[in-house]
């Protein structure tokens, strides 16, 4: 079982820290409960590539960047003993070696680092299971026939898609995941994952 796991906004909580920014240059009080769309910034005045710019020069205050949830280590320790987890992020070569250093620092245990330059080309990688928190990438996956597990946040809300299982733990992944070849076999397909789930309730 091959997995592929984002790091922002499903390991690291980048966009705290590019609120924090935000809120002392502007004197706002922005919270993450406000960023209840993928592109909440144009509500802000910025374009797709300000945004990003910033939000990769967050990371190099990488000791700032806190982890999604307590137990981080322990989770993927879990996922890894359940199938080859690879980091997979879409990523810019400047922020690279700030994210691995918070990687190691979080004891977050992986296989392969691989960052793409587009959060759309990650559908096109050869995973088993994609564990994501962007609803158009997620999507786009999905309608591909990728299996996806959708990290809960407030910009993916929208996402209704009976092909996708929303999470809001890493945890949750290792149960569902471990569960799938026990259940399907060698058919790995999440849909069926879903059909399983629904007969069990």
């Amino acid at each position: 079982m091959k997995i592929a796991l984002d790091v922002d906004g499903v390991l690291a909580d980048i966009i705290f820290v590019w609120l924090d920014d935000y809120n002392k240059t502007h004197n706002k009080s922005i919270t993450k409960e406000d960023t209840d769309k993928w592109d909440f910034w144009k509500n802000l005045g910025y374009d797709k590539y300000r945004f990003y710019d910033d939000l990769s020069r967050c990371w190099s205050k990488w000791m700032d960047v806190p982890p999604m949830e307590q137990n981080l280590a322990a989770a993927s320790e879990k996922l890894n003993s359940v199938g080859t987890v690879d980091i997979v992020t879409a990523r810019d070569a400047g922020s690279t070696q700030y994210v691995k250093q918070w990687l190691v620092h979080h004891g977050i245990k992986y296989n392969e680092y691989v960052a793409v330059l587009r959060g759309s080309d990650k559908a096109d990688l050869d995973y088993d299971v994609f564990i994501d928190d962007s609803p158009l990438y997620v999507v786009d996956m999905a309608s591909r026939g990728r299996n996806v597990l959708l990290y809960d946040q407030p910009w993916n809300k929208s996402v209704i898609d009976s092909k996708i299982v929303r999470i809001k733990k890493l945890e949750e992944a290792v149960d569902i995941i471990s569960d799938m070849p026990r259940k399907f076999g060698s058919q790995y397909r999440m849909q069926s994952f879903l059909d399983g789930k629904q007969e069990d309730d």
